[in-house]
């Protein structure tokens, strides 16, 4: 081992002389070059100093951005700004990679560019992706491959499929991450580019890592660091792979060793999440030695390096490993505060939906690439179409040309002798002309007399569309005076129920008034029964009288729409309840939901939910130990949906065509008025919305209320 060591750092070594030797030859056509190649050379210095030396990588980006603008070169601006991005991805600054690659991106949408765009997309995935939005991390990735597929690019392929499956791989979905990562394993060794070989092995090891299978891991990651490739960056992971397979092993002086070769490449080239991670590992070895404060203490600093790069990712690992810690220490409260951390990061970078969310992105991305297929292959096929319409044109030309050629040859030949016969027709026409001529004044003396009888028609039916304009009008007239009328009578219709209510509310309020002072002063059982009923008398006119008022008030109320506090209108209903008979045992919950905001009016709303909680509470069963009401408000599309269910008395099946109507024989059958249900009707045909009683598999009584939005 210590050998394959010695051997590895010569190669190292070897290979960095390589990438120096490189970089300055592009240093010196850079000096002698014009500005257009010296862009170009800026970019390749990019590429080739990004993964180990960032700090150079980053100024010569930004050089060849300056000259990009100078020159105003857009697509270079794009290219300039993109690799901005793909050397901030490496320093570890995600934020910066979105800010960078966002701007490339627009840009060549702009233009048009399908390899800027597809470039942009896939350095736009992986920012998201370590910054912990899976979703939109593989959204953009997909695009990326998709497009990069459609334009037949090669470059950056097997880049994109490894980090689609890295996505995949977070998700512990291993068997598609490892699919991903074969594919991309697959193109590397077809167009042999040993630094995507390198990439692709190392995430196949991570994955049999991630399963427990350490064996397949190993081997993996010896086959990467044994490439022939100057990559600090992914060398580092490989060496940081090989560590971990010996710490599960429990070889901790192998797995120390490796760990200290992976840290010296991550800080030698600045990529701060690499040495983060090793710390984190660190402090896995000190826990497995019992080693709880050395442990403790390198977990700290792996943490600390994760907040300063927003590593949400490598700060989810380190909670998890701070609660084992403090739980065997038998620290529990410094346990549960990081458990509590954890729980709300974990919140942060995955949700219920997520995973349906991302096959739900490859079947949306799938069939946008179809359909853009389609449209294409129909711009085709129009082409194909006009290009065939074209030719045919041209051959029916020419037919129609070499047959007119003919018919002049053959028509010249036939002329002399065709004159000879035209004389003698013409003789016959003549004759035959005069024949025709004495038919058509016979036809124009039928045509006047057909012209007569049309005009004499025309005019008897001027006459009957005067008269069915006159009974048209009439009609109208009827109408109009009989709106007039049911106006007018509606109009009398709430005076007198207004001035009845208050004519009689006055006499009613002094019997009421009485039989109060004389249930509370009369002593005789008899009387007091005869008053207890006249008091309840009273109280059920006054209710009728009030609602009467009420139902008068609906139609002559002025709408004004405010947002309405729907559990407190709620609530309010239901303490107003609690003086109904009954009511002690009725069990009232409602569930609104969250994106629900009601604009309406008040009084109209109060009302509905007063009188369909009131007619429940009536019509309970009183045989039942349970009865309950249950209230469900959500928005569909413009609307709020209310439903009303409880398991009361029910209704029956005839008496569902006049449940909405007052005085009906089904509420006198209940020895109602059957105002409740009128009432609410009202007030939803007042804000111009619907109420329907419902057939519940259930045999509750259910209705629904829809109300639009404003």
């Amino acid at each position: 081992m210590r050998s394959l060591y010695v051997v590895m750092v010569g190669f190292f070594f070897c290979s960095s002389i390589a990438c120096c030797q490189g970089r300055d030859e592009l240093l010196l056509r850079l000096e002698k070059a014009p500005v257009e190649d010296q862009i170009e050379v800026l970019h390749q210095l990019v590429i080739k100093t990004w993964l180990n030396y960032p700090d150079e990588a980053i100024s010569y980006a930004h050089q060849a951005y300056k000259l990009s603008l100078d020159i105003q070169d857009r697509a270079l601006v794009a290219k300039s700004l993109r690799l901005i991005g793909g050397v901030h991805y490496y320093k570890n600054n995600y934020d910066s990679v979105l800010h960078y690659c966002t701007q490339s991106l627009e840009i060549a949408v702009e233009i048009d560019d399908a390899v800027l765009i597809n470039n942009a997309l896939n350095n736009i995935g992986l920012a998201y992706y370590n910054l912990g939005s899976y979703q939109s991390a593989l959204e953009n990735l997909l695009r990326s491959l998709n497009m990069k597929i459609a334009v037949g690019e090669i470059y950056g392929r097997a880049l994109t499929m490894n980090n689609i499956g890295l996505v995949y791989n977070k998700l512990k979905d291993y068997e598609r991450a490892r699919e991903y990562f074969g594919q991309g394993l697959q193109v590397a060794r077809e167009y042999n580019d040993p630094n995507l070989m390198l990439y692709s092995q190392n995430n196949i090891g991570t994955t049999y890592l991630m399963q427990g299978d350490i064996d397949a891991a190993k081997m993996y990651f010896e086959q990467s660091l044994a490439l022939d490739v100057d990559n600090k960056n992914w060398n580092a992971v490989a060496f940081s792979g090989l560590g971990r397979v010996y710490q599960l092993k429990g070889e901790y002086e192998l797995s120390r060793d490796y760990f200290e070769r992976a840290l010296n490449l991550r800080q030698e080239i600045g990529e701060r999440n690499g040495v983060s991670e090793i710390y984190y590992y660190y402090g896995k070895e000190a826990q497995r030695r019992g080693n709880y404060d050395s442990a403790v203490s390198l977990l700290q600093e792996s943490q600390r390096i994760a907040k300063e790069i927003g590593s949400r990712e490598r700060m989810y690992e380190n909670y998890s490993l701070f609660v084992e810690l403090y739980q065997q220490q038998g620290q529990l409260e410094k346990s549960f505060e990081y458990q509590t951390r954890l729980l709300q990061l974990r919140d942060t970078l995955f949700n219920e939906g997520l995973a349906h969310n991302l096959s739900a992105i490859q079947l949306k991305i799938q069939e946008e690439e179809n359909q853009k297929l389609l449209r294409n292959k129909e711009q085709q096929l129009s082409q194909n179409r006009k290009f065939n319409i074209f030719l045919i044109t041209i051959f029916v030309l020419a037919v129609s040309l070499a047959g007119f050629i003919f018919y002049a040859y053959t028509r010249n030949r036939k002329l002399s002798f065709m004159l000879g016969e035209r004389n003698s027709e013409i003789i016959a026409q003549k004759e035959e002309i005069e024949a025709q001529k004495e038919s058509l004044v016979s036809k124009n003396i039928q045509l006047e007399q057909a012209h007569i009888l049309i005009t004499e028609q025309n005019n008897k039916l001027e006459k009957y569309n005067a008269q069915l304009r006159d009974k048209v009008d009439q009609r109208t007239h009827e109408l109009e005076q009989r709106n007039r009328e049911l106006k007018l009578a509606n109009l009398e219709l709430d005076n007198f129920l207004y001035k009845s209510s208050h004519n009689i509310k006055g006499p009613l309020a002094t019997l009421m008034g009485v039989c109060n002072v004389a249930l509370m002063d009369v002593k005789d059982e008899q009387s007091l029964k005869y008053f207890s009923l006249l008091a309840e008398t009273a109280g059920g006119l006054n209710d009728i009288l009030a609602r009467l008022k009420t139902i008068s008030d609906i139609n002559s109320l002025q709408l004004t729409y405010k947002k309405i506090n729907l559990p407190g209108l709620i609530d309010n209903c239901i303490t107003q309840m609690q003086n109904i008979e009954g009511s002690d045992r009725f069990d009232i919950t409602y569930d609104i939901a969250a994106h629900v905001n009601l604009i309406s009016d008040p009084i109209l709303v109060d009302l509905i939910f007063f009188n369909m909680i009131q007619n429940a509470v009536k019509f309970q069963d009183n045989q039942s130990d349970a009865n309950f009401l249950k209230i469900t408000i959500s928005r569909e599309q413009d609307t709020t949906v209310i439903h009303f269910r409880d398991n009361g008395i029910g209704i029956d099946d005839e008496d569902i065509h006049d449940i909405f109507q007052m005085f009906s024989k089904t509420a006198l059958r209940h020895q109602t008025l059957g105002l409740g249900l009128y009432i609410v009707k009202q007030c939803v045909h007042r804000l111009q919305g619907e109420i329907m009683l419902l057939n519940d598999n259930d045999q509750y009584t259910h209705f629904r209320i829809t109300l639009p939005i404003v």
